[in-house]
């Protein structure tokens, strides 16, 4: 998750001076979380719309062109604007030429690629309004860092289809997103808790939420029609249940390298992140990481630079993502 590059205090609420109380409504707060998961009705979440389930999981290798798979998409007029936007944007633009067609722009981004997108655009579209555009920008700048991560990552390894983990780190964060639909506000409290105890997102989340967090995602998932080894990937998060180079330690680590200092530093280079940076980044690589994934520090260094030399296309994609709503 991306973060603020000065440490200025943000618009998260200071911690209270009165520490038994806030642990007290931080403690009823997450409890209520997980009785919400558990007793929440599925025809509750989001819907989406049925182009996802068969984007989610088709082999674009079986399209002849372009035109096939704009007849397959024409029909959202989002993702056509969206598509045609962001040929043109810093992330795939060619200086001097502008790309007027869906087919244009299916050729510049390619087509893995333009399925992989359009998916997520549907299922930020699907959550509607419920994330706060505060949050919608750091949780899409995280996933699209985390999704070329793990696609950099799968590349290297060579033990499981690269297309696949740059999906899984577009929807790692799915689950935490849905919290939020359940229960209006779980986002702030698992960072003013970070904020006040000085620990990592990422580890009051997982401590915290973490299971409604991964049930959710599950349920949520599995009504979407996801394959079932993306949903395994997505939610399997334990290292001791994974196998090394496995999809979930793919995504693992990739999760953790989008969390680098110096990658999301990058992305914030000009502008105010949403987050504080001390809470959502980290200065290096854990050792768990090299035990997930078979990968020298040499080869880590080498990734984590490829996807920062991403970051400009990053971010432009980032703010794509987060105006669908």
């Amino acid at each position: 998750m991306a973060e603020a590059v000065n440490t200025a205090p943000s618009s998260l609420p200071a911690p209270s001076p009165d520490s038994s109380v806030d642990l007290a409504i931080e403690r009823q707060l997450f409890e209520n979380l997980q009785h919400r998961v558990e007793a929440f009705d599925p025809t509750r979440l989001p819907r989406l719309s049925p182009l996802a389930a068969r984007l989610s999981s088709m082999n674009v290798g079986e399209i002849d062109s372009p035109r096939e798979f704009c007849r397959l998409i024409e029909h959202e007029p989002m993702l056509v604007a969206r598509l045609i936007g962001l040929a043109n944007s810093v992330a795939f633009g060619v200086p001097g030429k502008h790309f007027n067609t869906l087919e244009q722009a299916l050729v510049r981004i390619g087509l893995h690629q333009s399925a992989q997108i359009c998916f997520a655009l549907l299922c930020s579209q699907a959550m509607g309004s419920t994330i706060t555009p505060r949050w919608r920008s750091a949780l899409w700048v995280h996933a699209l860092c985390t999704a070329a991560s793990a696609n950099k990552i799968a590349r290297e390894l060579e033990t499981c289809d690269p297309n696949d983990a740059y999906l899984g780190g577009l929807i790692y964060d799915i689950g935490l997103m849905a919290l939020e639909c359940v229960q209006q506000g779980t986002l702030d409290a698992i960072a003013t808790t970070a904020q006040g105890k000085g620990r990592p997102l990422r580890q009051v989340e997982d401590e915290r939420a973490g299971d409604a967090r991964d049930q959710l995602a599950r349920t949520l998932l599995a009504s979407w029609s996801m394959p079932a080894p993306i949903i395994d990937a997505v939610t399997r998060r334990s290292l001791s249940s994974m196998d090394q180079d496995s999809m979930p330690a793919v995504l693992w680590c990739a999760d953790h390298m989008a969390r680098s200092r110096d990658l999301v530093e990058g992305v914030y280079l000009d502008e105010e992140p949403p987050l504080p940076l001390q809470i959502c980044t980290q200065e290096g690589l854990p050792d768990a990481f090299f035990s997930a994934c078979s990968l020298t520090p040499d080869e880590a260094v080498r990734i984590e630079a490829r996807v920062a030399s991403q970051v400009q296309a990053l971010r432009a994609m980032a703010s794509m993502f987060a105006q669908i709503h």
